[in-house]
């Protein structure tokens, strides 16, 4: 059955056929009349009452692709539980307090050097295709964590994290080619994978960089088998994370399909005339400047925005319980935060599998946006709430609002999927969804580089100089929400048509 994924070929869409019609990357169904004009969706309604079926998902390559979502951010933060550690055993410093200022310096170079060239990956992967990009991206990321493993001093650890973030432009890509496996009536359900994958890759990421380290000391055996874990005793947990990124390129360089849509080849005078309502999708890639449309630039203000939230969230939520409850925290245990983690995280992924399609469909995708992006103020309002319940020493009360407020986040987290959506409906044409989802991705490095630590050194000073009793950082961070509600508010409320 030549050109077509998954159970019968009257019930799944042609698969990159150059015969084909363009998939229409709208979520919501538009149709032609009979002399080619655009029709309503209420008039397409009226005439045809009956629901429209939904399209069945190629799941073997929506496989595929989450696979190699969830490898970026096991590249990503694979390092994160040990690498103040590490930097103390190599003796770039002598104070343990003094670790904090490289550890970032580590974990931002990478956002940094990703924020550089991922729109070029984007934009590249719109000529030569996304499965090429998206191999070179997962060498890379294998490279650089080995790399990273062998390191001994602080320059080759920052060369290695920049040739990471220098290689990577799959998230970019693979927003597109989810895109691009799904159309308007499955593309809610196609998007829910998608932070889940990055979800399912966290928790990775944070067993092996826990797990591995030292392994050789705790197995003594394996360390007399393989020395040279004793002598590198970060190369284990390098190397178990290269190990996902190598098999995902290995999986996709065999069995994953090009989604790139073939240039159109010419076609006889009938064939054009049947196709005209299809050639607005079908245009040439687009380069940065034509992206900047007023539209395009406030949706990526706000998911700016809106990224900024996310990181300072997840970022100060473990800081905020680990510090005592006289200068603002929690003075949680280290097994209480990692209770508190796990219930985000489950959470989280709870609602995105169960909730948002749902939702998506019902609510549509940009009043849902709208509405998720305000739950972001009370889940900031609470947190210095819990610190007045500590104080009077009401556990059931600071675990109650802590739940609240990690709910209000896992909930308004369904935004990020919203706005996956949104981006590929804004994107001119299918030949251009790598290069506006590359500028997503850019705006998203930009803020992993600056989120974290102007969110840690905010909360810091807060702290240190008790600024409004500790609740300072609060303060601001609740204001952030407030613009970032308030700039949602000003979308449009359809990006389901050409955005230039």
């Amino acid at each position: 059955m030549q050109g077509t994924l998954l159970g019968n070929e009257s019930e799944t869409r042609p698969l990159l056929s150059p015969s084909a019609p363009a998939a229409d990357y709208s979520t919501q169904p538009r149709s032609s009349s009979p002399n080619g004009s655009d029709i309503s969706e209420d008039t397409v309604t009226k005439q045809h009452p009956t629901k429209r079926k939904i399209t069945p998902l190629p799941k073997f390559q929506l496989f595929i692709a989450c696979f190699v979502r969830v490898t970026e951010p096991i590249a990503f933060m694979a390092c994160f539980p040990f690498i103040n550690q590490m930097i103390l055993e190599l003796g770039f410093v002598d104070d343990p307090r003094r670790t904090g200022f490289y550890a970032g310096l580590i974990e931002s170079i990478f956002a940094v050097a990703e924020l550089l060239t991922v729109f070029q990956w984007g934009k590249a992967s719109d000529h030569w295709g996304r499965k090429p990009v998206l191999l070179i991206g997962c060498a890379g990321a294998a490279i650089s964590s080995v790399l990273f493993g062998f390191s001994t001093t602080f320059p080759m650890m920052i060369l290695t994290r920049t040739i990471n973030g220098l290689a990577n432009g799959n998230v970019a890509v693979l927003k597109s080619v989810i895109s691009e496996l799904s159309d308007e009536t499955n593309q809610s359900i196609a998007f829910s994978f998608f932070p889940l994958s990055m979800a399912i890759g966290t928790i990775l990421a944070s067993s092996i960089g826990g797990y591995f380290p030292h392994f050789a000391q705790r197995f003594p055996s394996v360390g007399d088998a393989f020395p040279i874990i004793q002598s590198h005793p970060y190369l284990l947990p390098s190397l178990v994370a290269a190990l996902f990124p190598f098999s995902s390129g290995i999986v996709a360089f065999f069995f994953m399909k090009e989604t790139l849509p073939p240039k159109k080849v010419k076609s006889t005078h009938h064939q054009e005339h049947e196709h005209d309502h299809d050639d607005e999708h079908d245009g040439p890639p687009v380069g940065l400047r034509d992206l900047m449309t007023p539209d395009i630039n406030k949706l990526m203000a706000s998911f700016g925005l809106l990224q900024l939230q996310g990181i300072c969230f997840l970022g100060l939520l473990p800081l905020f319980c680990f510090t005592p409850i006289t200068a603002g925290g929690l003075s949680f245990r280290e097994s209480q935060i990692g209770l508190a983690m796990s219930i985000r995280g489950v959470a989280t992924i709870l609602v995105q599998l169960i909730a948002f399609p749902y939702l998506q469909t019902r609510v549509g995708t940009v009043r849902l946006y709208k509405f998720l992006v305000v739950l972001f103020i009370p889940a900031f309002a609470i947190l210095p709430v819990t610190n007045v319940f500590a104080l009077k020493g009401q556990a059931w009360a600071v675990w109650t609002g802590l739940a609240c407020s990690m709910g209000l986040y896992s909930i308004g987290n369904m935004a990020f999927a919203c706005n996956l959506i949104m981006t590929n409906d804004a994107a001119p044409n299918r030949r251009s969804l790598g290069a506006i989802n590359g500028l997503s991705q850019a705006v998203s490095s930009l803020m992993r580089a600056i989120g974290p630590g102007s969110a840690s050194a905010l909360f810091a000073l807060s702290v240190d100089r008790q600024l409004l009793h500790g609740h300072l950082i609060w303060l601001v961070l609740g204001l952030l929400s407030i613009t970032s509600a308030s700039f949602a508010m000003l979308l449009k409320s359809d990006y389901r048509k050409k955005s230039i």
